[in-house]
């Protein structure tokens, strides 16, 4: 008789779904757990100051650039027109909260006029939006 030799014992199957759960676990917790932030579009440095983080929700954010022009938007306007400008939001629906970013080369007399406008058109706050300084 022909004597055949032992099939060696094989592995046992091991499957990937319990991997593809803590995954998937994981994923949702980042998700729920984090804070997602739109980028800004328009790159301005800000400057550091001191930060306080009471985080009012702005119903729009103002970048003011270097040379002094105010982005809303797509729009860019003089420091004087972004109140006025702003004035249609506000018979819309009402902009009670504004987030300026300005650069910290900006021109002090446009974020003042910027500012002065925002009151004049009935804007209840303004933050000014800074670094935390080191």
């Amino acid at each position: 008789m022909i004597d055949f030799d032992e099939e060696t014992p094989r592995r046992p199957f091991e499957t990937v779904v319990p991997l593809i759960n803590i995954v998937f676990l994981l994923l949702i917790f980042f998700m729920l757990a984090g804070t997602l932030q739109p980028t800004d579009d328009i790159e301005v440095d800000l400057p550091a100051g001191v930060v306080d983080d009471k985080r009012a929700s702005e119903d729009v954010v103002l970048y003011v650039e270097a040379d002094g022009f105010v982005h809303l938007g797509d729009l860019v306007m003089d420091a004087a027109l972004a109140p006025y400008m702003l004035r249609k939001f506000l018979d819309d629906g009402g902009i009670f909260n504004v987030a300026i970013k300005a650069d910290e080369n900006a021109p002090a007399h446009s974020l003042i006029q910027l500012m002065e406008g925002l009151r004049n058109v009935g804007v209840r706050e303004v933050n000014l939006v800074t670094e935390q300084s080191e």
